[in-house]
């Protein structure tokens, strides 16, 4: 099953600095954002690469995803082992974060392989769809609490 990807972009009002300050509390993305349903560390390391995480996704399913790269300020990898009620096989994300004038031009990138063989091919445009409304709600919502709490500014 080839590979599909989904880019998301937004340009934000917020300052670069109060949107990295949202995603480098790394195991707290659900305090943020109400598009999970819950998220928690696991283990110790709460950032930098090979912190982890638990996602609780809507309205079911999990994955615990790991930092693969850690640009401070700027840019975040993951890598993320979906279970088995999650309709793909594998993931990876790219979350960019660059200064665009007085606020943040937010870049997000996500790359799987859906599940269930041909079935997949089928299915993976349904599932572009819903994770491109997802993706596109986090950036509204990130960019959101970036401006009304305005840290890093």
């Amino acid at each position: 099953m080839p590979e599909r990807h989904i880019t998301v972009q937004r340009r934000m009002s917020a300052s670069t600095g109060s949107v990295w300050a949202l995603y480098a509390d790394f195991p707290n993305l659900a305090s943020h954002w109400s598009g999970l349903r819950a998220t928690r560390a696991i283990g110790d390391q709460t950032s930098g690469v090979g912190a982890r995480r638990r996602v609780e996704l809507k309205p079911m399913g999990s994955m615990d995803e790991t930092v693969t790269t850690w640009e401070e300020g700027r840019r975040i990898d993951t890598q993320n082992q979906p279970s088995v009620s999650v309709p793909f096989k594998q993931a990876e994300s790219t979350l960019t974060l660059e200064p665009d004038d007085d606020g943040t031009l937010a870049t997000f990138d996500y790359r799987y392989v859906p599940r269930g063989g041909p079935i997949g091919r089928f299915t993976g445009p349904l599932i572009d769809k819903m994770l491109t409304a997802t993706f596109t709600d986090m950036l509204a919502a990130t960019e959101e609490v970036a401006s009304r709490t305005g840290s890093g500014r």
